[in-house]
């Protein structure tokens, strides 16, 4: 089983650092759902292949012809998320207080590191911040056109026909047929989309919204159900596989995934979903070093006690069906 947070969390000793890592959790699906692999490199490369070598059938003393599949050189690395959490000694030392404020803001810095994971894992674009990893859709794009699933709009904002409702089922099958093993391990979409794509379910009399749940279980571990993180909360289950509202960003007003996309037969008005398949093969979260909230020591020129956030992390894609996005929902 792959190495995640939420095992990270229940080793914890330290209250301060235990409290950092659970509120990742409970604020990030990435996080959570993500395996992390520890790595001491700032880079780590691989090749993809996105071919086979065929044999042919040839005479007997036939001549064999020679082939060879070209791989493509893959290179991530990991990058890091720091910030400074600065407290008056005077509030530190307060003991009328029900907590810290060191271990409340590095709790809030937490929070916000969840929530900027996220982000980039889906938006992560170096062209517009080397300083972040790239996120799954500039990955995506540089797949095979076939991880992008559908070319024209389906409405289904309000009262959807059959016909509709089942182009959007097919939509989605169409997405598990795309990615390695026909299943993927979760999915990823806002709010408004899963909330029309429960209505689409409830109306075509199909299981998962609550009858997954009841037939085949959490489709997670107990610890996570224990934590009360992200992973216990999708917004549906479909085929056995939970789909999750990947949020807002940090500043709580934007989501991370619009509805203004102009992509599959879209123009301004669209949706997705992304699926993603996890693994050492697949996808997989790189970790150089683990949250982690540090006294700095006072400040030289006043009486301020500084503390620092720090987490070097990275997304590495390693598969050519790794990733799926269903594309050209109008939801909203």
């Amino acid at each position: 089983m792959p190495f995640t947070l939420a095992e990270h969390v229940v080793a914890q000793t330290e209250p301060l650092k235990k409290g950092v890592f659970l509120g990742i959790l409970r604020e990030s699906v990435v996080s959570d759902m993500m395996p992390f692999r520890s790595t001491s490199r700032l880079h780590e490369a691989g090749v993809r292949y996105d071919e086979v070598i065929e044999p042919d059938f040839i005479a007997i003393n036939g001549t064999i012809a020679e082939k060879t599949a070209r791989g493509k050189n893959l290179s991530y690395g990991v990058y890091q998320m720091a910030v400074h959490l600065d407290i008056p000694v005077p509030l530190e030392s307060d003991q009328g207080v029900l907590e810290r404020p060191s271990a409340r803001q590095a709790k809030l810095a937490s929070y916000g590191s969840g929530y900027k994971l996220n982000d980039y894992f889906v938006n992560g674009d170096q062209g517009a911040d080397p300083n972040g990893f790239e996120g799954i859709n500039k990955i995506v794009g540089n797949l095979a056109a076939a991880q992008s699933v559908g070319a024209t709009e389906l409405d289904i904002r309000t009262n959807p026909s059959d016909a509709t409702i089942q182009s959007v089922i097919d939509r989605i099958d169409e997405g598990f047929h795309a990615i390695q093993g026909h299943k993927p391990d979760f999915g990823l979409l806002n709010d408004t989309t899963a909330l029309r794509l429960r209505s689409c379910f409830r109306r075509a009399d199909l299981l998962g919204v609550n009858e997954d749940w009841i037939r085949d279980g959490l489709p997670f571990g107990n610890i996570r159900q224990k934590l009360a993180s992200a992973a216990t909360k999708p917004m549906f289950v479909y085929q056995g596989v939970p789909f999750y509202d990947i949020g807002l960003t940090a500043g709580q007003t934007t989501r991370i995934m619009l509805n203004t996309y102009t992509e599959g037969g879209s123009t301004g008005t669209g949706s997705r979903i992304f699926l993603v398949k996890k693994g050492e093969d697949d996808a997989e979260m790189l970790q150089y070093a683990a949250p982690n909230v540090k006294e700095i020591g006072l400040l030289e020129s006043k009486e301020v006690r500084r503390h620092r956030f720090t987490w070097s992390v990275g997304l590495a894609v390693w598969g050519s069906k790794s990733l799926v996005k269903i594309q050209g929902l109008r939801t909203a």
